[in-house]
C-alpha cells in the first residue's frame, strides 16, 4: 500500500510539473495580469513560461521590444527562479537593448544579475537626471555588469562599468563631440556609486551616488579642454569659481 501511495505522489508531481512545462506564456500572463502593475502594457506573447517571447513591453514611458527568456525549471527545487533574458536590437542605437543571467530568490526575494549588458540612448538617460544646466546631447550609454546583488536600498554587491563611446552636444553653432566618457560601478553602503574616469575631453572627474528615494548626487570637478567650443568654457563658469588648477566645482 505504501509503494502504491509513493507511485501516486510521484505520478501527480510529474503530471503537475510537465503541465506547467507546457503552459503557454500567453495563458500564464493572462492569469498573472491582476497582480501586475496597472500601467504595464504587454504585447503579444508566444512560447511557454519557461522559454518564451514578448514582442513589446511598455512601462512608465519606457519601451522594450522583442523580450525573450529561458528559465531553468530545475532551479525551482532550490527555491530560486533562474535563467537568462534578452531584449531589443543591439544594432539599433535608438532602441533599448540588453541581455543577462538572472536569479530570484522565491523566499528572500533577492535578485542577482551576472554577465549583464544594457544599452540605451544618452537622451533617454538624461531624461532621468536633473542637471544644473540645460543640455541637448546624443549618443549611446552602455552598462556592463559583472555582478549585481540586490540589497537595501539598492545593492549588496555591484561591479561593472558604465560608458559612452562618444557623446555629441548641441551648441549655438551646431553639434560638437565631447568624446567618450566612462565610470566604474560599485556598491557603497547599499548605494549605487559611479567613479568617473577623468581621462576625457571635459576634464570631468566626479563621484556620483544614487541614494535612497532616488536621491542622485554628484560631486567633482570639470576642466574642459581648450579645443572645445567657447560656449563650453562659458557654461562651466556658471558652476562656480575655478580653483587654482582651473577646475570648476560640480555639485548637484
Amino acid at each position: 500500500m505504501k509503494k502504491i501511495a509513493i507511485i501516486i505522489v510521484v505520478f501527480l508531481f510529474g503530471f503537475v510539473f510537465f503541465a506547467l512545462l507546457k503552459t503557454p506564456a500567453a495563458v500564464a500572463l493572462n492569469l498573472a495580469n491582476p497582480y501586475l502593475p496597472k500601467d504595464l502594457q504587454i504585447g503579444q506573447a508566444s512560447g511557454s513560461i519557461w522559454q518564451g517571447r514578448i514582442m513589446q513591453l511598455r512601462y512608465q514611458g519606457e519601451q522594450i521590444n522583442n523580450l525573450s527568456w529561458d528559465i531553468s525549471g530545475w532551479a525551482l527545487f532550490s527555491g530560486r527562479l533562474k535563467g537568462n533574458i534578452k531584449f531589443g536590437d543591439a544594432r539599433n542605437t535608438d532602441e533599448m537593448s540588453g541581455r543577462g543571467d538572472f536569479s530570484y530568490g522565491l523566499l528572500n526575494q533577492a535578485v542577482a544579475l551576472n554577465d549583464a549588458t544594457l544599452r540605451l540612448s544618452v537622451e533617454r538617460a538624461m531624461q532621468r537626471l536633473q542637471l544644473p544646466l540645460p543640455i541637448n546631447a546624443k549618443g549611446r550609454v552602455i552598462v556592463e555588469l559583472e555582478q549585481y546583488n540586490s540589497g537595501q536600498p539598492y545593492c549588496e554587491a555591484l561591479s561593472g562599468e558604465i560608458a559612452s563611446p562618444n557623446i555629441d552636444v548641441q551648441g549655438l553653432s551646431g553639434w560638437f563631440s565631447v568624446g567618450p566618457l566612462s565610470g566604474k560601478l560599485s556598491c557603497k553602503s547599499g548605494d549605487i556609486a559611479v567613479l568617473v574616469d577623468p581621462e576625457n575631453r571635459l576634464g570631468l572627474a566626479a563621484d556620483a551616488t544614487l541614494k535612497a528615494n532616488l536621491d542622485f548626487k554628484v560631486a567633482g570637478f570639470i576642466k574642459p579642454e581648450a579645443s572645445l567650443p567657447k560656449e563650453v568654457h562659458d557654461a562651466a563658469k556658471f558652476l562656480g569659481r575655478a580653483d587654482s588648477n582651473g577646475r570648476y566645482p560640480l555639485n548637484f
